[in-house]
């Protein structure tokens, strides 16, 4: 088998299902819908935006969304979201 190699957070996930600290939901489908409607209620309230960054901050974009294997997209409104999340909280 391959050496694969995980991140902190899914090392902590396997350590935690190792240690059976993981319980089986009841009526699994029922919930898996109920999940699948709230993700299909988030997309729909996603709006497009063009924005203009240096060549620099896109390369390094490019290269952390590579790295965590995430569509450049998605990583950049993580990005946004973590940001303005903790900055207002904060």
């Amino acid at each position: 088998m391959e050496d694969i190699k995980l991140s902190l957070e899914e090392q902590e996930l396997l350590t935690s299902v190792a240690s059976d600290e993981w319980l089986s939901v009841p009526n699994l489908e029922q919930e898996i819908k109920r999940y699948q409607s709230y993700a299909k209620a988030q997309i729909r309230e996603l709006q497009e935006i063009k924005i203009e960054i240096s060549a620099q901050d896109l390369q390094l974009l490019q290269a952390l969304a590579q790295q965590t294997e995430t569509p450049l997209q998605t990583m950049i409104a993580n990005l946004l979201h973590q940001f303005v999340v903790h900055n207002l909280e904060g």
